[in-house]
């Protein structure tokens, strides 16, 4: 581990010539040792003073290798007081919590470029570290997720089913997009039996013992007044919103977030379906996506989708095609032809000038009920959907364009693949 830290330190003092950090300027980059504080204040700062698509990458350079030193300065330092010490004689181990800390917020805050796997290294030597650690003392923690009291609804317009098809015959469907439910596409992941993401044992481990930091939506929906997001422990996460059996706080959602990039290790119990890599239409003409430049994807994009039941993702369209594939739990999926898109109300721009007219203004659960009028969406009860309850091991194929309405039966884990 000492070694390992020297080494980076002795490199992230000297970044190479063509390396965007230099233009942060002379003085940023000298101090990168002795005032790691100051550096990550200073490009957290720049940072925030640009929408993040347009943050120059030097800030986000500085502040990961910034937070990298910090980190490594942190384990030195431990290293160092342990000396001559047992591993059982040593109490604290909070200091191994604090420096995931520092080096996951790198992750999220910046995306950590030309670092992701540094970061990665330091918290696998960290784990490989920590193995001597009294397992006597570990915190037991339940190896199943609660069981829910949320109805599966019937399904009155389901969505076709085929079983593993071929390459080919996907192709073929793509001629026509619509929505179809593929079954055992996915029976050879580990996620699904050997390395099992419904055991929260698993999830634990592979998070570092919840110490790994995610960002966490709270509330019902990101429509609803009140949402807010938070970044939070894993550890926290699993114990206040997906393991708790009396929850008196609001829901806390893992959603359409890169978890596998930040945590590779989960990355390797999955891997991308092979009709991500055939080529799909563009939207239909005629349709809100139809003249929109949208951007040509190299490789698929991951997400991942992790919370409790009653978890909803309102009424909302994508840009790209989605392969949604279910690897824990049940989800309810309500589907519309982009073609509808005038009768789902789509909100627009909206205060700040956020564009939001990729999400409808229709509440889909309030508007199920019976006794709730049309009010100021009389299009919306006349808008033909179709529907599907999406299991452990199935994979959902939505259209560029389609709009869909997600919620939650059950805990439930699951993983989207946009290309195009």
């Amino acid at each position: 581990m000492e070694q390992l830290c020297n080494t980076l330190i002795g490199s992230l003092q000297h970044p190479a010539k063509t390396d965007s950090i230099h233009e942060c300027g002379a003085a940023a980059t000298s101090l990168i040792l002795s005032r790691p504080d100051d550096l990550i204040r200073l490009a957290h700062d720049k940072i925030h003073s640009f929408p993040f698509s347009s943050v120059p990458v030097c800030w986000r350079r500085l502040y990961t290798d910034a937070s990298i030193i910090k980190a490594v300065l942190a384990i030195k330092s431990h290293l160092a007081s342990a000396k001559g010490k047992a591993f059982e004689d040593i109490e604290d181990d909070d200091w191994m919590t604090d420096i995931v800390k520092i080096l996951d917020m790198a992750l999220i805050m910046t995306g950590a470029p030309l670092r992701e796997s540094t970061i990665e290294e330091l918290i696998q030597g960290l784990q490989t570290y920590s193995e001597p650690s009294r397992p006597n003392k570990r915190r037991k923690v339940d190896d199943s997720f609660p069981t829910s009291n949320f109805c599966a609804p019937e399904l009155q317009f389901p969505i076709p089913r085929r079983t593993a098809i071929t390459m080919s015959e996907f192709e073929k469907h793509l001629q026509d997009p619509n929505p179809l439910v593929i079954q055992e596409a996915l029976s050879h992941w580990p996620a699904l039996h050997d390395r099992p993401w419904k055991s929260p044992v698993y999830l634990m481990e592979k998070t570092f013992g919840g110490r790994r930091l995610i960002p966490v939506e709270i509330g019902r929906s990101y429509t609803d007044e009140g949402w807010g997001q938070s970044i939070i422990t894993f550890k926290e996460f699993m114990h206040r919103y997906l393991l708790n059996m009396n929850p008196t706080e609001k829901t806390g959602y893992l959603a359409q977030h890169d978890l596998f990039s930040q945590i590779p290790s989960l990355r390797n119990d999955i891997s991308i379906p092979d009709y991500c890599y055939t080529s799909p239409p563009p939207p239909p003409v005629g349709t809100p996506l139809a003249n929109e430049a949208i951007p040509q994807l190299d490789e698929p994009l991951l997400n991942a989708w992790f919370g409790p039941a009653g978890t909803i993702s309102p009424l909302h369209t994508d840009p790209y095609h989605n392969i949604l594939c279910q690897v824990v739990g049940k989800k309810y999926v309500r589907l519309y032809n982009p073609r509808e898109s005038e009768k789902l109300y789509p909100r627009g721009v909206e205060e700040g000038g956020i564009d939001m007219g990729n999400t409808s203004q229709v509440d889909v659960e309030s508007m199920a009920e019976e006794d709730v009028s049309d009010g100021d969406f009389p299009l919306f009860r006349k808008a033909p959907y179709v529907e599907t309850i999406l299991s452990e091991g199935e994979c959902l194929y939505i259209p560029v364009g389609w709009w869909h309405y997600v919620r939650s039966l059950t805990v439930s884990f699951s993983i989207s693949f946009w290309w195009n």
